[in-house]
């Protein structure tokens, strides 16, 4: 008890207690009282302990303890307006935020198709106007030990530049040498191959890169 008294009098004494109870004080001095009590928990009990005593009125106890709900329920009132007018706006602040997303999602996949199809016709427009390609496979052991310089993709993509038009689909096996310079020498085509596929066969390999190893052999398909 000692102690809840010397930490009230730092602030406040018994008279003035008993004067804002009385009805004595400002208006102004009854508001600062009032508000300290909300925050200094032993100055409320102790007007609350006068408030038992004979001598108070409990009349003024009566609209001190109705001062202090209103103010205590209007401060509630505001923390609560306070929290929930922040919340609404998180939300919001979120649902344009994902709205975002999504819309810069949708517009990445749409470029994204947009440039493939461009790419797609770019690589249909680049096809020669022969209209039929040609692949050559070749033959790798021992004896035949000869290969394209710069791979067989690269040489590929030689011949289907550079074939010429209007010819029949078919087969064609070639056999050659190679020469110091690395060129296809004595070229043979296998027996029953038609003459204009041959011919052209002849013509691509001659015309072509030149090659490493000694001897080759290779199929080429005409489609």
């Amino acid at each position: 008890m000692h102690g809840k008294e010397s930490g009230m009098n730092n602030n406040y004494n018994i008279i003035r207690i008993q004067q804002y109870l009385n009805n004595e004080l400002s208006e102004a001095e009854m508001y600062q009282l009032e508000r300290d009590a909300l925050n200094d928990p032993l100055l409320h009990d102790a007007m609350e302990g006068y408030r038992q005593q004979k001598e108070v009125s409990h009349r003024q106890l009566s609209l001190l303890q109705q001062r202090l709900a209103n103010r205590i329920a209007g401060q509630a009132k505001e923390r609560n307006s306070f929290y929930f007018g922040w919340q609404r706006l998180g939300v919001a602040a979120t649902a344009c935020v994902l709205m975002v997303l999504v819309l810069v999602l949708l517009w990445m996949r749409n470029h994204s198709v947009q440039q493939t199809g461009e790419k797609e016709v770019q690589v249909e427009l680049a096809t020669p106007g022969s209209g039929a390609g040609i692949h050559a496979t070749g033959v790798n052991n021992a004896e035949m030990n000869a290969y394209p310089e710069g791979g067989w993709d690269t040489f590929n993509e030689y011949l289907t530049k550079n074939k010429g038009t209007e010819l029949p689909a078919g087969e064609v096996i070639l056999t050659f040498p190679i020469n110091s310079r690395g060129r296809p020498v004595a070229i043979e085509g296998s027996d029953g191959t038609d003459p204009r596929l041959l011919e052209e066969a002849k013509r691509l390999l001659q015309a072509g890169p030149i090659w490493k190893g000694q001897k080759g052999k290779i199929q080429l398909v005409f489609q």
